[in-house]
């Protein structure tokens, strides 16, 4: 391949036009979800998808979350509930998990939880782990009957692979696959292979199933190892990518539904000539929503929020914030959905507001293992969610300035909902005596005429 992605942009025209567009809305981890450019170089391809598809025929509404398996994502109330409620008959599901699922090396972790028991030993609280022949199966299955109930068409799509190489390949871990390499560990018997679990609830609910996995091993294998690293996995880990390698991955998804003879309503596409995809093609695409909102005319806006809502967490003191019980659970690696401090702002009725700016005094006590992700969303459903700021090594009782300077747009009449979800790398144990203080949030921006 190019050193510049090169590929075909294509919009999307259905035959049966419509008032409003059709939505396809993408559910999975954070290789898909949503980032905001000011908060990390990560990249989620759910974010491009709606690069390829004519927005006014088709909307996409990417709902990856970070942190999820199918377990999580089912079982959280701001997560498949929420998208549950943003269906309509007609609408496209893609579903697409793994990473977290992978969490307790194959086996789930109600299973682990009884072993570590009868052995004596503190159980996880890390409940993301499924086994992929029975749990992982489950799960998928409850997505695709809930969405048929519907009149929502499910797609199965199975997980981008992590860039594991081994000799110029990647392994089977990589690939999702945690039985050769594990099995042993594991002592257990069965195969530990989660795409191909996928592909067998597919056959077996009559599902398209598009194989992400083998094509993504596939690029990232022409490309090599040094590429791979330097271009599209940019990010400090194996698992997520940045610009280049986001964008490559919704080009391959698209080409997996475009090329699908099981989704031929989706294939009435109008070509358009080849167009150059550098990095700073995408980082306009990135751009174009942000200048938009600064360069909305309107009246300035500023405000200070010195009261924030928690979910599952509770207070030490004025402003020191700790998990119900006071204690961080071990094994904890990402951030927990449903455990957060939330400022919310709305809008007026009638006129939208820009917020061009946020400051949060932050201060992890205690210890240095306090990470934290800034996401916002939009409604009690919480959707449209979008991480704006990470940070997963708080020092150590030293105060640090949090300052965003990314507009968002709040629709007149909509209610932004900033939530600050923190966690802690406990090593293995469960810590006390750790807190996250917060100060007042204060906001800037401008009210719309």
């Amino acid at each position: 391949m190019r050193k510049i992605i090169t590929f075909v942009l294509c919009t999307l025209y259905l035959c049966t036009l419509s008032a409003a567009p059709r939505r396809v809305h993408t559910i999975g981890d954070s290789t898909m979800s949503d980032y905001k450019p000011a908060a990390t170089p990560k990249r989620g391809w759910g974010m491009y998808l709606q690069v390829f598809f004519n927005q006014d025929s088709i909307e996409v509404n990417n709902r990856g979350k970070s942190g999820a398996s199918t377990r999580t994502f089912y079982e959280t109330e701001n997560l498949w509930p929420s998208v549950k409620r943003q269906m309509k008959a007609g609408d496209y599901l893609i579903i697409q998990f793994a990473h977290n699922d992978e969490k307790c090396k194959g086996e789930d972790v109600y299973v682990q939880n009884a072993k570590l028991r009868a052995e004596g030993k503190d159980t996880l609280t890390d409940m993301r782990g499924t086994e992929p022949n029975t749990t992982y199966k489950q799960y998928l299955r409850k997505f695709i009957n809930e969405a048929r109930e519907m009149g929502v068409k499910p797609i199965l799509m199975s997980p981008i692979c992590r860039a594991y190489f081994k000799d110029g390949k990647i392994n089977e871990e990589g690939r999702h696959n945690l039985t050769s390499e594990r099995m042993n560990e594991l002592k257990n018997e069965g195969d530990k292979d989660y795409v191909r679990c996928m592909r067998e609830v597919a056959e077996e609910m009559q599902v398209p199933f598009l194989d992400m996995t083998e094509r993504t091993r596939e690029m990232y294998e022409s490309e090599g190892q040094e590429i791979c690293m330097k271009r599209y996995f940019n990010c400090g880990d194996k698992t997520h990518t940045g610009q280049e390698g986001g964008m490559l991955n919704a080009h391959l998804a698209y080409l997996l539904i475009k090329n699908s003879p099981e989704l031929a309503e989706l294939h009435h596409l109008v070509a358009l000539p080849p167009i150059e995809v550098s990095v700073a093609y995408i980082r306009g695409i990135e751009e174009k929503g942000r200048r938009e909102a600064f360069n909305a005319q309107g009246m300035p806006y500023k405000t200070t929020i010195k009261n924030a809502k928690m979910h599952n967490m509770q207070l030490s003191r004025r402003d020191r914030y700790m998990p119900l019980g006071g204690v961080w659970p071990a094994g904890e690696i990402d951030e927990v959905a449903n455990r957060y401090i939330e400022y919310t702002i709305t809008a007026e009725k009638k006129k939208g507001l820009v917020i061009e700016s946020i400051y949060l005094p932050v201060k992890a006590i205690g210890g240095p293992g306090m990470n934290i992700h800034i996401n916002y969303g939009f409604g009690d459903e919480f959707r449209n969610v979008t991480t704006i700021y990470e940070n997963t090594a708080l020092p150590k009782n030293q105060e640090i300035s949090v300052s965003l300077n990314y507009p968002i747009l709040v629709p007149a009449g909509q209610t932004i909902h900033i939530r600050i979800l923190p966690w802690y790398d406990s090593n293995g144990k469960g810590q006390s005596g750790k807190f996250l203080q917060l100060g007042a949030m204060k906001i800037t921006g401008k009210k719309l005429l």
